[in-house]
């Protein structure tokens, strides 16, 4: 579930959502922040720490990262809370992620969502500002993390969707350090590029010569899933699940 998905560029409410996802975790709260790689993800980013900070909060940035790297990372890093930001299917959307690393639910996204609205003309001592500081090693962690669970996969080559989400950037590291032969299907995207639409992915799984074939949701809520050649789906409920899963039938 989302905070927001919003169709325009709206700053002033992102900052305001920032302000108000502060209030919500409280004062000296540390949250962490991320996007994917599109640009207007980096813009509503910024607007949401300059509301984190102007309330006080100290804030973690994971920089470019697929979501579950936050999620895994906030909760290895013990923090309060985190946001993420992508943009996807004409949408701006914006995710909130509690200590525990899963979605808030409903009613606290609108409590948050009410607090925002009352915001107007925010401002605060310089002397009160947040801090921001930057989370180099998120990717490197949690693929290390992964590579805990999984110590290999069997044979024959992969063919991966990763739907245009920095989630290529974790499969691209797993893959090649277990030695894996592997093509990436819909790499990371910096602007309005068009997808591939699954039906390409399925005719290139059954042309080519892969084994297996994934495709990886961009909502980390949506999981993952496996085909064969025949273009049969299984579901994962996540990217690790599936990895594990295929270690497991090696």
């Amino acid at each position: 579930m989302r905070l927001y998905a919003w169709d325009r560029y709206e700053p002033v409410r992102a900052t305001n959502a920032g302000l108000a996802i502060a209030r919500y975790f409280g004062e000296n709260c540390t949250i962490g922040t991320g996007r994917d790689g599109h640009s207007v993800s980096r813009f509503i980013r910024r607007c949401i720490v300059n509301g984190l900070v102007n309330y006080g909060a100290q804030v973690l940035d994971f920089r470019v990262v697929p979501s579950q790297v936050v999620r895994y990372g906030l909760v290895k890093q013990r923090l309060d809370g985190a946001v993420y930001i992508s943009y996807y299917k004409n949408e701006i959307q914006i995710h909130i992620y509690g200590k525990d690393g899963k979605n808030l639910r409903g009613e606290e996204h609108l409590k948050i969502r009410l607090e925002a609205e009352k915001i107007t003309g925010a401002s605060a001592a310089i002397a009160d500002v947040g801090s921001l500081m930057q989370y180099t090693n998120g990717i490197d962690d949690y693929v290390d993390y992964l590579l805990s669970k999984v110590d290999g996969m069997g044979d024959g080559k992969w063919l991966i969707d990763t739907q245009g989400d920095p989630i290529s950037l974790v499969v691209e590291a797993v893959f090649s350090k277990l030695n894996l032969d592997y093509m990436i299907f819909n790499p990371m995207f910096t602007s309005d590029v068009e997808l591939k639409p699954k039906e390409e992915f399925i005719t290139a799984l059954k042309e080519g010569n892969f084994a297996h074939g994934v495709v990886v949701e961009r909502d980390e809520l949506l999981g993952a899933n496996y085909y064969g050649r025949d273009g049969n789906a299984v579901r994962f409920n996540s990217l690790e699940q599936l990895l594990n899963s295929a270690a497991g039938r090696k």
